[in-house]
């Protein structure tokens, strides 16, 4: 019945199974945390900023084609939904002149990039000495995601709310039947799905303070402290500032995400009060104008609600790869529930580990991805003529 099943349901999955649709693949979704529920901690989709401001490490980053390919795509989207993505200018600020080697790597990718100093006359976001400035997307993340689940059930891609503990039982599911292929963008569940069980995939917490502030349509990023050590660094290391931002979201709720927080293996999703007042004060202090035309301080920032996420990081950057194996290699498949065919040769293109770029490269990840499970279907397809 199926070509593929995708394992996951976050902004990673749902991108990659409409792409592969879009390309004549019959898939099928089957995740713990589906795209509708835009409240389950269990997936970091629902929670994030979320915008087009790219982490990758120079051209040599594959995140970087991933990054590229997403911003050109996204304007499609600002065109059929306005709603849920919008472009809008972002003012990365920060207190050291930046070398010339150090400039992004996206500055020809961006629309109207500039490298900024502050003067008397054009002061920058929070008094800061220097700035990049770009005009960049925003996206709606819970409405995006569900808009993403919409679609894929309109075009006839079932969306299967179900928990597998191991990667074989997902090539025999009863509601879907016998597959050869799985993609796996599960996220953090690739560090405890048996067949896969990767030590390098970890939680870097987030968390975030949503606000009401319609005057604000801007993006202001004070990074250079963004990966700062936790609590249990070092006190003698002197670390940079705690990180602060605001996104705005599109949409008429006037709405704003004040973020700035990173904590690598920490998987704790109780919201921290003392962190929120930070965010808040350090990001009043980066744009006043969140208080309100009347505001005097960062008490009078209207907060909507506190949002925890997981970002699922991963050492050495996100994987994307295809993996051919044999189902029964990691133990008794008598223990598999469904039942397996031991022996039988099966492929898995992984595609996990993105941490807090999801958004931001999915569209491209999902190409990339399809391209690996394109090459999969021919050569097994090939190999089965040749039988």
């Amino acid at each position: 019945m199926y070509d593929a099943v995708v394992l996951g349901s976050g902004v990673v999955g749902l991108s990659i199974a409409l792409e592969l649709q879009s390309r004549g693949i019959k898939v099928a979704i089957v995740a713990r945390d589906i795209a509708d529920d835009s409240n389950s901690i269990g997936f970091a989709s629902p929670w994030a900023g979320c915008n087009w401001f790219s982490f990758a490490n120079g051209l040599s980053d594959p995140a970087s084609e991933w990054d590229t390919i997403t911003y050109k795509k996204l304007d499609k989207v600002a065109r059929e939904r306005p709603d849920l993505c919008e472009k809008v200018p972002v003012w990365d600020v920060f207190e050291r002149k930046k070398r010339k080697e150090e400039e992004p790597w996206y500055t020809d990718v961006v629309d109207d990039y500039k490298d900024l100093t502050a003067s008397p006359s054009s002061p920058l976001p929070g008094n800061k000495p220097y700035a990049h400035y770009f005009r960049t997307w925003i996206l709606h993340a819970p409405k995006y995601t569900k808009y993403l689940g919409q679609k894929a059930r309109s075009l006839g891609i079932p969306i299967i709310q179900h928990r597998i503990s191991s990667l074989d039982e997902a090539y025999n599911l009863p509601p879907i039947g016998k597959v050869n292929l799985v993609i796996n963008a599960t996220g953090l569940g690739s560090r405890s799905l048996v067949g896969v069980e990767d030590e390098k995939v970890y939680p870097a917490r987030g968390q975030t303070v949503l606000v009401k502030a319609p005057w604000v349509r801007e993006c202001i990023f004070h990074v250079e402290g963004f990966f700062a050590p936790g609590e249990d660094a070092d006190e003698t290391a002197k670390a940079p500032p705690q990180a602060a931002y605001m996104i705005p979201r599109p949409g008429p709720e006037g709405h704003v995400v004040l973020g700035g927080h990173y904590r690598t293996n920490d998987w704790s999703t109780n919201t921290d009060l003392v962190e929120a007042e930070r965010i808040l004060k350090d990001c009043y202090n980066l744009c006043p104008r969140l208080a309100g035309p009347n505001g005097k301080s960062w008490k009078d920032i209207e907060v909507v609600a506190h949002n925890v996420g997981l970002r699922p990081a991963r050492e050495g950057g996100a994987r994307l790869e295809l993996e051919r194996r044999v189902i029964g290699q990691q133990g008794s498949t008598n223990l598999i529930p469904g039942g397996v065919s031991a022996g039988r040769k099966v492929g898995v293109v992984h595609a996990y580990g993105v941490g807090g770029a999801g958004f931001q490269n999915s569209l491209g990840l999902a190409e990339n991805a399809s391209d690996l499970a394109v090459q999969y279907l021919k050569s097994a397809s090939s190999n089965k003529a040749r039988l």
